[in-house]
């Protein structure tokens, strides 16, 4: 089986190395790059956003450093190398469980995930969070079985700096329990399972620490401050409020949407046929462990987040992998493999074309703005499109009152206002890359300044008919 170990490798080292983005895509990569780009790595810690990824911005930073002239590819390439590296400790794991043969066809799969391509291509920090988690998910099956104490030293080791990254990240930590049974005999479940949630812990406490001493050597950050907002503004309050049944609903509608689209019809189809197979063969540990990711998956779906959505979902891949891994029929486990592939066909054709941002940009530029002129564009459309003189439309509500002034001031003032698409639409129909982001395809009649644009004249100035999301339009009053 190590020549078909060595071809799957060599498949997916192909599709990611061989087609990383040069270009920041997602609504976080252009931050990403600016701060790669900076001398001062505790400078660049003071003006990320809230939630900050230190490992991620240190590799980034090293990465720039040593390159003859930076650019976005090298910022991918970090995406692409963790990505390898996450898919070759998934398989050594998914070898030890079970077997080879099982380690392969599970390994086939995440060469074919839309989302997870996206993300080991792209400027984004998940997959430095997800290649030290399985590091550290491997390294723990070792521990269990060797007990030797090296082995355990790593584990917390990989799972701190995955948490140091991000936070998030320890909402899947559960995993490690869940490994806990699964590789437990019947005398020894209990201590395995004190020993996971050890790990967790002191990986908690370390990261914390760690984190506390960087945002101190900043200067300029109030550590407990912006500590009690990572943990319990985006964290806590997120994750246990807001269940009501329609708020439950949403969820489920939103996780159903990440595998869809994200994973493809064949992955939902082989994760129920799996399962039902699983629940009459009774494989309890197993199943333990495999819907042990589901906890998490489903609390991903409680918020509205940029990039591709589903991306804090992305370490789904693997189970959803081992479920097709582990069918019994191998006809059907092809034919769901030939769908998944013909899902990612079309995201992996349209991330070949121009950047989204480029052509709008293009667009823009047809209609001479001057320097008094007003540009209206949406929130999503803020990172690779900053205008002097934009504003940008989004759902706080002193924004949008302010926007609305700013709009009718200039208009007043007889000066040229001119507005996009997609900040007509706001927040629904919104290119999040080069697709639409998957939430926002809802009814324009709810958009933020429907209301607003009623008594209001759109006149088209410029566009590109491939693109018609793409158009710029000019505001006026009314005229009798």
């Amino acid at each position: 089986m190590k020549k078909y170990f060595w071809l799957i490798f060599s498949l997916f080292f192909i599709s990611r190395f061989f087609f990383l983005a040069n270009y920041p895509h997602f609504y976080d990569s252009p931050e990403y790059l600016r701060e790669s780009l900076s001398s001062s790595f505790f400078n660049s810690l003071s003006s990320s956003h809230e939630v900050i990824h230190p490992v991620w911005l240190f590799l980034t930073q090293i990465f720039q450093r040593i390159t003859i002239q930076p650019t976005s590819w090298e910022l991918s390439l970090i995406s692409a190398i963790f990505g390898l590296i996450g898919m070759t400790a998934f398989y050594f794991l998914i070898k030890r469980i079970f077997n080879e043969k099982v380690a392969a066809f599970a390994s086939i799969p995440l060469i074919f995930f839309p989302h997870l391509w996206l993300i080991q291509t792209n400027i984004l920090h998940e997959s430095l969070d997800f290649g030290l988690f399985l590091l550290g998910l491997l390294s723990f099956d070792f521990f269990l079985e060797k007990r030797k104490f090296y082995w355990w030293v790593l584990v917390v080791l990989f799972l701190t700096l995955a948490v140091l990254d991000f936070v998030g990240i320890l909402f899947w930590s559960i995993a490690f329990l869940s490994l806990a049974v699964l590789r437990s005999k019947k005398n020894d479940w209990g201590k395995n399972i004190a020993w996971g949630f050890l790990t967790i812990f002191l990986s908690l406490i370390f990261s914390l620490a760690i984190l506390f001493f960087l945002l101190l050597l900043t200067k300029t950050i109030d550590p407990i401050a912006r500590l009690k907002v990572i943990f319990l503004g985006f964290g806590a309050t997120g994750v246990f409020s807001g269940w009501r049944l329609i708020d439950i609903l949403r969820i489920l509608r939103n996780n159903l949407y990440v595998l869809f689209y994200g994973y493809s019809a064949g992955a939902i189809l082989g994760l129920i046929s799996t399962s039902v197979y699983l629940f009459k063969k009774r494989e309890w540990p197993l199943l333990i462990f495999l819907f042990s990711f589901f906890i998490p998956f489903l609390i991903t779906g409680k918020f509205w987040h940029f990039g591709p959505f589903g991306r804090l979902a992305g370490l789904m891949a693997y189970p959803l992998a081992l479920f097709l891994a582990l069918m019994p029929w191998r006809k059907i486990y092809w034919l769901l493999i030939t769908i998944i592939f013909l899902t990612f066909c079309p995201t992996f054709w349209v991330y070949q074309k121009t950047p989204i941002p480029q052509i709008q940009a293009g667009v823009i530029e047809k209609i001479k703005i001057g320097e008094k002129n007003l540009l209206v564009l949406s929130d999503y459309q803020r990172p690779q499109l900053n205008y002097e003189n934009a504003l940008y439309v989004n759902s706080n509500e002193e924004i949008h009152k302010m926007v609305v002034g700013k709009i009718t001031e200039n208009l007043l003032a007889g000066e040229r206002v001119f507005i996009s698409q997609q900040a007509i639409d706001s927040p629904y129909w919104q290119y999040d890359g080069q697709q639409i982001h998957i939430i926002s395809k809802g009814d324009k009649n709810k958009a933020q300044l429907k209301k607003f644009l009623e008594d209001k004249k759109l006149t088209l100035v410029a566009e590109e008919k491939n693109y018609p999301i793409l158009t710029i339009y000019q505001l006026s009053f009314q005229t009798e």
